[in-house]
């Protein structure tokens, strides 16, 4: 652990570590080593490129690339030369062309540092590129890593990083981190985890989400351990490969949301007989509402490998607060509450040991880091009492002086948009407030209702979500569930039923809409985006599923010309289950998501290896299309 005042500080000379730095995994056993020495020269270099593209120092550059070296060599060039990393989630996809158009429209003629697919793909989907065309940086154009350039003085002050919301919506936000916003935060996080010279990291996590970039990379190197970063595809499409390189490169700190152990978990029937955990010291788990069940679930089918259950580290934070918030105490694992689900209303007193039908379970995430405070206030913000359900607001060195565009909170405390309470000096989050639902005079969390599902119905959790159809003509919102299914909908409205059933019998909610979709929105860290789901069913995209669900000939397959196009309709109808499908349908116009393309993917290189490339789905997204170009000679 060193001093610094800015970021620029934490690079050490190139005498320097000669051992520790950074191991890039690029898949099939390869990898690649920057040594934290080599870290300024790299950077130093890119900047050169930065500078002749028109970069000055306060200037934004949007870095959207997938690569993870060139994000890291890209950020650390912007540190030295004073310009403004904006790290932005990389993507052909369409939602991450829609997340850069809505970002760059948001300052004056910023730099992009890009790769040249990603930006013919905005190209052609926009006619026109994001900024102008003098201030495009693509990676494939360095090619030389010699060159010097000038350097800026930076001061704490100086803003370091701005960080739009992963899950941002319409007009994103882009909250304004400093140097000493930074500092502070990382600091506070290696005393809070007690992350010695010993520690080893490893992070899937995407290098524009915080967790990934500060939690990640910028702790380590303060500490100047060695880490280990995984690209978030390899963790997507052979989730396994997470804990075999943690056990190969000795990892001591791991990390993942919620939704990443429930993937592990059904990728891996069974851990591998030879995996070692027993060095694993913490695995981080943040970014998304935590679940006791999931979180002892993972620790039991992994304890024959050496994990040790206190190893489970729940953690809360925010991007507002630079990233951390809260810790529990190492070692300490999982602690939980078992809560009366109808006493977590704003103002109410909670009631423990609850153990009616509808009871809940809470997960600790501990006490405020040093240098930052908690407060719990209701709706007319004042301070609540212990063991009240209120607003949870922060405030400290490492929380955002404000909004990229907006004016700060005038008094210094910060609104985190979640609901929590305090119980015997720890803090509980019981949810986002803009997810809660109020029916028949109740607050019920979408979270407790999808586990309410998953034990009575058997719904795989993180394949069922539960959201508010909010009208302000109605006295209560419309309870919408939403279930990934992907079997046809022959058996379909049996399982409506159960769901209508257990909400009704467990609960007394009544369900307005059982829907079924092909996948559930997720940000690039894998947190539920509820609020998309009851965007578009009140738009009326699912008007066609929730009418057809019982449909006798639902399930049919479409003609086909040839008897490889049924073969990929096939394919394509177990992955889109609940949508009618034709041989001409564009895929994406079905809501193709990144893990979609990967099934589908998948599936078709098993049937013909080394023929279909996922990037060839996007020039050819129908099945007729992708049948003529797999028929190539």
């Amino acid at each position: 652990m060193k001093t610094a005042d800015t970021l620029v500080d934490l690079l050490p000379g190139r005498e320097e570590t000669e051992t520790s730095g950074i191991r890039f995994l690029l898949g099939e056993q390869r990898e690649a080593f920057v040594r934290y020495g080599e870290l300024a020269r790299r950077a130093g270099a890119l900047l050169h490129h930065f500078q002749a593209a028109g970069a000055a120092p306060g200037d934004p550059v949007l870095l959207f690339v997938r690569n993870n070296i060139a994000f890291i060599d890209a950020f650390w060039a912007c540190q030295l030369g004073g310009l403004v990393p904006v790290p932005l989630s990389a993507g052909v996809h369409l939602h991450h062309l829609r997340k850069l158009a809505a970002v760059a429209g948001q300052f004056d003629g910023p730099i992009l540092f890009t790769e040249r697919e990603l930006l013919q793909r905005y190209v052609t989907r926009y006619r026109a590129r994001p900024t102008a065309p003098g201030c495009v940086c693509l990676v494939e154009d360095v090619v030389a890593f010699d060159a010097e350039a000038p350097r800026h003085a930076t001061a704490p002050q100086d803003t370091a990083l701005i960080q739009f919301s992963s899950g941002s919506t319409g007009e994103p936000k882009g909250v304004v981190l400093s140097h000493a916003n930074l500092l502070a935060n990382i600091g506070a996080i290696s005393r809070a985890a007690a992350i010695d010279a010993s520690d080893v990291t490893l992070s899937w996590m995407p290098l524009s989400h915080d967790m990934g970039l500060i939690g990640f990379h910028l702790v380590p190197l303060f500490n100047a351990v060695t880490q280990v970063l995984m690209p978030t595809e390899q963790f997507l499409r052979q989730p396994s490969c997470w804990l075999q390189s943690a056990q190969r490169m000795r990892a001591t700190l791991l990390c993942s949301p919620n939704f990443g152990y429930r993937h592990y978990l059904d990728a891996a029937a069974a851990p591998e007989e030879t995996l070692d955990l027993s060095h694993v010291r913490l695995i981080f788990n943040g970014a998304e509402p935590i679940s006791a069940p999931l979180c002892r679930d993972f620790c039991a089918r992994l304890a024959a490998s050496g994990l040790d259950a206190g190893a489970m580290f729940p953690v809360y934070g925010l991007a507002e607060a630079s990233l951390a918030v809260s810790f529990v105490q190492p070692g300490t694992g999982v602690q939980a509450l078992r809560l009366a689900a109808d006493r977590l209303a704003v103002g109410a007193r909670i009631v423990v040991g609850a153990e009616q039908p509808a009871s809940v379970e809470r997960v600790s995430v501990g006490q405020p880091l040093p240098g930052c405070e908690i407060s719990i206030r209701g709706r007319d913000g004042r301070p609540l009492a212990d063991d009240t359900v209120g607003h949870i607001h922060i405030r400290g060195a490492s929380v955002t002086r404000g909004y990229h565009g907006r004016l700060p909170a005038a008094d210094g405390w910060l609104d985190t948009g979640d609901l929590g309470f305090r119980h015997d000096e720890q803090l509980y989050v019981t949810g986002r407030d803009r997810d809660l639902l109020f029916v028949h005079g109740q607050n019920w969390y979408p979270e407790d209702l999808e586990h309410l599902l998953h034990d009575h119905v058997g719904v795989t959790p993180g394949r069922v979500a539960v959201a508010a159809g909010r009208s302000g003509a109605e006295e209560r919102d419309r309870v919408l569930v939403f279930v990934q299914y992907r079997r046809g909908l022959d058996g379909f409205q049996k399982l409506a039923d159960e769901v209508c059933a257990v909400l009704g019998a467990h609960a007394g909610v009544r369900a307005d809409a059982v829907i079924p979709v092909a996948r559930l929105p997720r940000t690039s860290s894998g947190k539920l985006q509820r609020h998309r789901l009851a965007a578009a069913f009140a738009r009326g995209e699912y008007d066609r599923s929730v009418s057809a669900s019982v449909a006798a000939d639902a399930g049919a397959l479409p003609d086909a010309a040839t008897h490889l196009e049924r073969e990929l309709l096939d394919i394509c109808q177990r992955v889109f289950a609940g949508r009618r499908l034709t041989r001409d349908q564009n895929l994406f116009e079905l809501g193709a998501d990144s893990l979609t393309l990967v099934r589908v993917h998948d599936e078709i290189e098993a049937r013909y290896p080394g023929r279909v490339a996922v990037t060839d789905m996007f020039d050819h997204p129908t099945v007729a299309a992708l049948s003529v170009f797999l028929a190539r000679p």
